[in-house]
């Protein structure tokens, strides 16, 4: 028996011994690597020393290029970053990362942002630089700002107790500023007012012109907010004044966008449409094109309050373009995905650090016949209870990758709307403007531009109230009826029983059935048709029947050239299955064929 038990174990001290013997090789080779070390003694010091002076005025100048060329930031960054890994300069490396981040927050990139900014944060916290810590929060609570405002005052909260405990005024008056900005996003315009001159007075007392300028635009708009264009409009004259002196462009396109705002609610229409031509001409030199987007609604609002529908239209166009893509982009989504994970891939580096430390504590106790037993009883057990906790961790990671492709799928598939019908509307619209019907064109422009607002703002939950839902058809059917006024009618009948405000479903289901009953049920039908929708609450079940006295589903694939079937319901279909995947609660839609003529669709969804 003790023959059996020494065999595997000597193999196995002699597997043992080779691997430390090659782990603490490789150690001892990476030692003699690093030669400057060896060779210069003290002497490295000194050169230590001059590179640390040198990354911190690289650091420095590349943070006075962050209003004016941001992708120059980034890039002096960049340089003092391998300048400090080279040197081994701790806080020059989180310095470097600090910068990058804000070159990245001024490109509107907000995922390299803040990857740089929890690298920095990292590299402080290791050597407990409290300062340095205050300022990545802060950077981190302005990224949220435009996000998630409650996120953001919790960073500014952080940074803030760390400055009043240093005494430092530069960072005081930075996060009163930053502060003043949530507290006017709020409309909390007074309480903001109060903000803005707290930092305002350091900036004067410091000295600091460029900060000081941002703070005559950001008081003006604050102003223009409660109606005092007089103050509103020398505050942001100002600003125009110090930023061009400067080069603040960004600064400039705002400035010229908030003024002619102004302008435009006072009717100086002349002297808006020349702010914002400057403001068009400052927002091409920077490099940050999402500075055009307020422009583009400012010159809407002009050509609209002028009865110029034909540009104001235009504009409205290009607005709806830009949104479309923001909303692809989901950045709230993105930006709390990409802190995540850069904060998994720190705590597996740390992890692994950790792990090459411990072994090199390893002593020559555990070459002993009786410790290597004990240590092959300890991996088995400790490799049988991982091997199923991971299988567990892996099977519920799986079934979360699933459950987000699903509702990314649903999103994506909810986001469609028909081109056909915007091209439709706005070839309308081109109608009344050409027959000279103004009041026409712009009631179907107003509705047309409430209805694309609202389906940008439904397309962005995942659920909505009954009341939202019904607001967002009675549009569309608005819409519709000026559209074919001699061809159709609509009626929406609620149920006394139902509460609107209530009661939760997806949204845009229904809307696609209503257009189907409108173009193949009513379009085709020789005279005038009426689409009813009615909608019933029993057994906790919303059942929404959508009616229409139409020339019926057989007829009107007999009238077509081929079996088309409408992509929109083709989309509902795929959509509700996907619903139907995350809940128990099953949603059945039916569709029901009248006697000789009309369609009747049901809708059933379990509240």
């Amino acid at each position: 028996m003790k023959n059996k038990l020494f065999i595997p174990a000597t193999l196995i001290t002699i597997l043992l011994a080779t691997f430390f013997f090659l782990f603490y090789s490789y150690k001892l080779e990476r030692q003699f690597k690093n030669p400057i070390k060896l060779m210069l003694g003290n002497s490295a010091a000194d050169i230590n020393k001059i590179d640390t002076l040198n990354i911190i005025k690289i650091n420095e100048s590349a943070l006075n290029f962050r209003f004016t060329n941001p992708q120059k930031t980034i890039s002096l960054a960049n340089d003092a970053l391998k300048l400090s890994k080279s040197a081994n300069y701790v806080r020059g490396i989180g310095e470097s990362f600090r910068v990058k981040g804000i070159g990245y927050y001024y490109l509107s990139d907000n995922e390299k942002a803040i990857r740089n900014y929890l690298e920095a944060l990292k590299q402080f916290t290791s050597i407990n630089d409290l300062n340095k810590q205050a300022r990545v929060y802060n950077n981190i609570g302005r990224l949220y700002g435009a996000y998630d405002p409650y996120k953001s005052l919790d960073y500014y909260t952080k940074s803030l107790k760390i400055a009043s405990k240093l005494g430092d005024q530069e960072l005081n008056s930075g996060l009163c500023f930053n502060i003043a900005n949530i507290l006017q996003s709020q409309s909390k315009f007074k309480q903001a007012l109060l903000y803005y001159n707290r930092s305002n007075k350091i900036f004067e007392s410091r000295k600091d012109t460029i900060n000081m300028i941002i703070n005559y635009l950001f008081t003006g708009t604050v102003y223009h907010q409660l109606k005092n264009y007089k103050e509103a409009e020398w505050r942001i004259k100002k600003a125009i004044e110090g930023a061009k002196t400067k080069k603040l462009y960004p600064t400039l396109v705002d400035s010229y966008t908030c003024l002619s705002k102004i302008y435009i609610e006072q009717g100086r229409f002349y002297e808006a449409e020349i702010n914002i031509q400057k403001g068009f001409k400052y927002s091409e030199i920077n490099e940050n094109k999402g500075f055009s987007y307020n422009l583009l609604h400012a010159a809407y609002q002009l050509e609209g309050a002028r009865n110029n529908f034909k540009n104001a239209l235009k504009y409205l166009v290009q607005i709806h373009k830009y949104d479309s893509l923001q909303l692809s982009k989901n950045q709230i989504d993105n930006l709390g995905k990409t802190t995540r994970n850069h904060l998994q891939e720190q705590k597996i580096r740390e992890n692994e650090v950790i792990i090459e430390r411990a072994s090199q504590i390893e002593t020559l106790f555990w070459w002993t016949i009786t410790i290597i037993h004990l240590l092959i009883l300890f991996t088995f057990l400790i490799g049988m209870g991982t091997y199923f906790v991971l299988r567990k961790i892996r099977r519920r990671k799986d079934i979360e990758i699933e459950n987000r492709i699903t509702m990314l799928e649903q999103k994506t598939l909810q986001g469609m709307m028909n081109p056909h019908f915007i091209f439709n509307v706005l070839n309308t619209i081109q109608y009344f403007i050409n027959q000279d019907d103004s009041k026409e064109a712009n009631r179907i422009l107003t509705l047309f531009a409430r209805l694309m607002r609202k389906h940008l703002e439904i397309c962005l939950k995942s659920s909505i109230t009954l009341e939202e839902e019904i607001e967002y058809l009675s549009l569309y059917l608005s819409i519709e009826k000026i559209r074919f006024a001699e061809k159709m009618d609509y009626e929406v009948n609620i149920s006394e029983n139902i509460n609107p405000e209530e009661i939760i479903l997806p949204p845009l289901l229904i809307q696609p059935f209503v257009e189907n009953a409108i173009w193949h049920g009513i379009i085709p039908k020789e005279s005038k048709g009426l689409v009813n929708l009615n909608f019933n609450f029993q057994n906790n079940q919303l059942e929404i029947k959508i009616i229409d006295d139409g020339v019926g589903t057989k007829n009107s694939k007999s009238n077509k050239s081929s079996n088309h079937i409408s992509r929109g319901l083709e989309l509902i279909q795929e959509r509700v299955k996907l619903l139907n995947k995350l809940s128990n609660k099953k949603i059945v839609i039916s569709n029901i064929e009248t006697v000789k003529i009309g369609t009747q669709i049901s809708i059933i969804i379990p509240i």
